[in-house]
């Protein structure tokens, strides 16, 4: 097994972490690649207690456009597809709808890959929409409802030498985790938030907008992100 392991920069706010992988199948067919969203909804400490944390567990995140290009060194092999849609996340379970998690793709020798990714901005729908729980540092929990409309491209870019064969996958693991953009300034606020009439913590636009402003920040900020590469093979 060959491990390459790079820290790149990427404008990536939804904290990425890509996971390329090529595994070799039984099944001769044509290579994939299969984006995976790993959402997490596990609790998030926002000081060193067990209390005082946010976990977020259910919500969905909407995309407008997902592209993917790669390029050989001598640029003899060009792939590149976009989807343009109306691509829904369902962040309790991960799961893309519709279903665009394995595109085949053509088998080559690449030295440059890049994903995109493109939150929707094209409706009153806001493109992240998350509720979840708050725990005080009493131990007393808060439902919390994140709105954020806001629309934004992602990038990734990735260097590297990549046999992509006909018997073989490439695996975009795609790690989004809302507790992490509460870390700091917006979770010491959180203690002071103001709730709706149904006792629930709204951050949006226009509720608690001070937390939305640097949840959108923490959002904008988080463009450093680690890949790790595999190529693996398993003997038939």
């Amino acid at each position: 097994m060959i491990k390459i392991k790079t820290v790149v920069l990427a404008i990536f706010s939804l904290a990425m972490i890509g996971l390329i992988s090529c595994e070799k199948e039984t099944t001769l067919r044509s290579p994939t690649l299969q984006l995976v969203f790993d959402t997490k909804t596990s609790s998030t400490s926002l000081k060193n207690t067990l209390a005082n944390n946010i976990e977020f567990t259910d919500g969905r995140i909407i995309l407008e456009n997902i592209s993917f290009e790669a390029e050989s060194d001598t640029d003899s092999i060009q792939l590149e597809f976009e989807i343009n849609a109306f691509i829904t996340i369902d962040f309790a379970t991960g799961e893309i709808t519709p279903d665009v998690s394995a595109i085949e793709i053509l088998p080559g020798y690449y030295t440059e890959i890049e994903l995109e990714f493109e939150l929707w901005d094209q409706t009153e729908q806001p493109s992240i929409y998350l509720e979840g729980t708050y725990t005080d540092t009493n131990g007393t929990p808060h439902p919390v409802r994140l709105i954020m409309p806001v629309g934004q491209t992602f990038s990734l870019e990735i260097e590297g030498q990549f046999n992509i064969q006909e018997h073989t996958s490439m695996i975009a693991l795609i790690t989004i985790d809302p507790g992490a953009w509460f870390i700091g300034k917006a979770g010491e606020l959180l203690s002071s938030a103001t709730t709706n009439s149904e006792g629930v913590i709204v951050i949006s636009p226009d509720h608690n907008y001070a937390i939305y402003d640097l949840v959108k920040d923490a959002i904008d900020d988080m463009s450093e992100i680690e890949i790790e590469i595999y190529e693996h093979q398993k003997s038939q």
